[in-house]
């Protein structure tokens, strides 16, 4: 049980020797900076809140950041008890081990129990530090009790996942065959858990452009939230009483004593249902059901579309965080450009409508786009298939390409008539930033297929998953592209001599230029780098 232990820690956590340097640097950057945004808000929120009359204590306080870390690393845990101990995607390997059913099914709660401890130190450790430089609390005895608290936190939702990984195994089976269901469903909690951003990020906004106007409407209920979270059945409570050693062995207690008979308890059932369900995968080879198919007789194009649209719906990865972005982006458009309205105007002046809209929907247009950076990726080991039909390389590509860009298109779409019904933009400013989103949809589309072509990445991936890297690639050529079009919206209509039209006529020619240079690098070759692609 040890060197299995040794084993999956090493393949999770070792070094990979065929992974790229740059796929490592790359991830490392994306991780560095999505860690800083979030102390950075962590630190602002914290000397925002301690500014204001609420000023609440720091334990007080450390109870909202603990209850979040606390409530994150239950969806992690939920998500590694379901893949794998109910959906293991090596039971037919592990099957083979000299390695009991119980040694294995105890040998992946240690696994999930360590990688959460990783997650949880990764968490609790600099969001604390950084909320005591924020609230002046920081000294030895606090950086001693965040060290405690990074140890005992990840307890908690552990045994609280152990339990809740069952149910949830039960709903995802009844949705197994409806992923539009799925999808709708990951669209709402994206947009709830968006909404809620939004909402912490106006608060701030509010605070620093009208001071006390705001804390009268919004202290309140900031008060009430941390009033709920200080009270005894918050697990975060416990947490923060060992953290400022506060009644800290009343906080060891409850922490230890309730995870232990949680993890008992959670641990016994899964293991009886564990097994029933890893005994019937055995031996129905994990086929859901049969599905009988017959030739479709479409024409090539129609049939690589059909494909490719199968294919993403088929993919998780893909389905949730492409369909899903592009489903939920007009409701996040619309908190996006009502926040850049209010903090533009309150720093900049009126007038902002365009700019800010042009700046938002690029970004998200970027977001949805990225995902093209693994068009060829996704084929994994089948990519052989795509050289044997009889279909030109360059057609095939185009097919894929027609398919993102209706996807970001329908997106926009939506979008665009958000922003008109609520009267942010103007019948002329609305038609020029359809028009400018559409060439900057293209551009995306073609900027991503060139990538990939440039760098693709065949190895086979577990569940047919995108291709990260490529993702990455194009998120942050997104971004620039998306930044420079919103900068110059923004910017030209204040300008002195340039006015409205000059920011309409740049707009477009960005995304023009864009479009055009992007589709001739595919045109001109796009077939000969397919030939040259080897599996």
């Amino acid at each position: 049980m040890r060197e299995f232990i040794r084993l999956q820690l090493k393949l999770k956590w070792g070094l990979n020797r065929n992974n790229k340097k740059t796929s490592a640097i790359m991830t490392s950057v994306a991780a560095l900076l999505a860690v800083a945004v979030v102390l950075a808000l962590v630190y602002v929120l914290s000397f925002a809140l301690k500014a204001t009359t609420l000023s609440p204590a720091p334990k007080q306080l450390a109870q909202l950041y603990l209850a979040i870390i606390l409530v994150g690393l239950t969806v992690a845990a939920t998500g590694m008890q379901i893949k794998r101990l109910y959906r293991p995607a090596d039971i037919l390997i592990t099957a083979r081990f000299p390695i009991s059913p119980f040694k294995l099914f105890l040998s992946y709660l240690i696994l999930n129990y360590i990688d959460l401890s990783v997650y949880s130190a990764v968490l609790c450790l600099p969001v604390m530090l950084v909320y005591g430089f924020a609230m002046g609390c920081m000294g030895f005895t606090y950086v001693m009790g965040v060290l405690l608290g990074a140890i005992f936190m990840p307890i908690v939702p552990f045994a609280l996942s152990v339990f809740i990984a069952v149910p949830v195994v039960y709903l995802t089976s009844l949705l197994e065959k409806y992923g539009v269901a799925r999808l709708v469903l990951f669209a709402v909690v994206l947009v709830g858990c968006f909404v809620l951003y939004d909402y912490i990020l106006t608060a701030l906004a509010q605070f620093f452009i009208h001071g006390k106007n705001w804390e009268a409407g919004t202290l309140e209920i900031w008060g009430k939230i941390l009033s709920a979270l200080d009270a005894y059945y918050d697990p975060a409570y416990y947490l923060g009483n060992m953290i400022f050693f506060d009644r800290f062995w009343l906080g060891f207690g409850v922490i230890l004593g309730a995870g232990a008979a949680l993890i008992a308890g959670g641990a016994a059932m899964a293991y009886a249902v564990c097994g029933k369900l890893r005994a019937k995968a055995l031996e129905n080879g994990f086929g859901g059901y049969a599905r009988r198919t017959s030739i479709d007789g479409y024409g090539s194009s129609r049939a690589i579309f059909r494909y490719g649209f199968k294919e993403i719906m088929r993919t998780k990865t893909y389905s949730y965080f492409y369909f899903g972005v592009a489903i939920s982006t007009p409701v996040m458009v619309f908190f996006c450009d009502r926040l850049v309205k209010i903090v533009g105007e309150a720093y900049v002046g009126v007038g902002l409508n365009f700019g800010a809209s042009m700046l938002v929907i690029s970004v998200f247009m970027a977001m949805i786009c990225s995902f093209t950076g693994s068009v060829l990726s996704m084929e994994g080991k089948n990519f052989y298939i795509t050289k044997l039909v009889p279909v030109e390389y360059r057609t095939q590509l185009l097919v894929k390409a027609f398919l993102n860009i209706g996807v970001g298109a329908v997106a926009l779409l939506i979008s665009a008539a958000v922003l008109g019904f609520l009267h942010f933009v103007n019948a002329v400013e609305m038609t020029v930033l359809i028009v400018t989103e559409v060439l900057l949809i293209v551009g995306f589309v073609f900027n991503g297929i060139n990538l990939n072509l440039a760098n693709p990445n065949l190895r086979p991936k577990a569940n047919g998953e995108a291709d990260e890297i490529n993702i990455t690639y194009m998120l942050m050529i997104g971004l620039v592209v998306a930044a420079c079009i919103g900068a110059s919206s923004i910017i030209f209509p204040r300008a002195e001599g340039i006015g409205a039209a000059w920011a309409y006529v740049a707009a477009v020619g960005i995304g023009l230029v864009y479009a055009a240079i992007n589709f001739v690098i595919f045109w001109f070759t796009a077939d000969k780098k397919y030939r040259k692609i080897e599996i």
